[in-house]
């Protein structure tokens, strides 16, 4: 503001103070590259495409590439990644466009 007796609407000071510009820490490419500083999550898709994560992203990202419409059906896996499963995610990066279904859930018995 360019009046110095406005009052600051969280502390009710008046702000009289002139401040520099500061950049946010966060630095995000638009295309390719990373983000420093902060805490982010990632999602790796089946195809290991990696897409910064949050709640809507996630929900699009299932009905966008898996067809999911309930998300009751969904659950949680926690899965074990050592030498052997980082050689068979190598081959299946190589010859497969689901390498995480591939790797991972290969070991899930279907109930019938």
């Amino acid at each position: 503001t360019d009046d110095p007796s406005a009052l600051c609407p969280s502390c009710m000071t008046p702000m009289s103070k002139q401040l520099a510009y500061k950049a946010p820490l966060i630095l995000v490419a638009t295309e390719g590259g990373f983000v420093k500083e902060m805490p982010v999550k990632y999602m790796v898709m089946d195809d290991l495409v990696v897409k910064p994560v949050s709640a809507v992203s996630s929900i699009t990202s299932l009905k966008d590439y898996f067809n999911v419409t309930d998300v009751g059906v969904l659950h949680e896996e926690v899965v074990q990644f050592g030498k052997e499963e980082a050689l068979k995610l190598l081959k299946l990066s190589l010859d497969s466009k689901s390498v995480l279904t591939g790797l991972f859930m290969t070991r899930v018995k279907v109930e019938k």
